[in-house]
């Protein structure tokens, strides 16, 4: 009875992990391919690049809308909340796009599905998450100044 009681628990073990990595692997090639607004605009200018639009089809999954990471993915992976303070005053412009270029830890590398102008706008709409003193994001819609 104790041997089967442990082969059961073995099983049920293996089935778990066997899950877990299928949704990690589920999770991790769900963003490792280029949508429709990032094959269109592949040969924009940075300045014509819908960021907000490129965000949301490629990041908000785990970054959620908000930049936050309150997202299931999100969780699941340690996604950075992008509104954090210090992250936002620490982290430099440099550093934002080498991470969208090749994915630090379960993030995926977009240096290959993003053309370089939308890998810079995309690093530049990251910025629009710093709180300003209302405490919310602030957010400028691309080909804009924010003025």
């Amino acid at each position: 009875m104790e041997k089967t009681n442990r082969s059961m628990k073995s099983k049920i073990c293996a089935a778990c992990l066997l899950i877990l990595i299928s949704a990690l692997s589920l999770v991790i090639t769900g963003c490792a391919s280029p949508g429709p607004l990032a094959v269109r605009q592949a040969s924009y200018p940075e300045e014509k690049v819908d960021a907000h639009g490129l965000f949301v089809e490629n990041c908000a999954v785990c970054h959620g809308q908000n930049g936050r990471a309150h997202t299931f993915h999100g969780i699941l992976v340690g996604a950075q909340n992008l509104t954090d303070a210090d992250w936002q005053m620490e982290t430099m412009d440099e550093e934002i796009v080498r991470a969208i270029q090749t994915g630090p830890g379960l993030m995926p590398a977009f240096q290959e599905k993003l053309s370089q102008s939308e890998i810079d706008a995309l690093a530049n709409y990251v910025r629009t998450f710093k709180q300003t003193s209302s405490s919310s994001p602030k957010f400028v819609p691309a080909g804009t100044t924010g003025n």
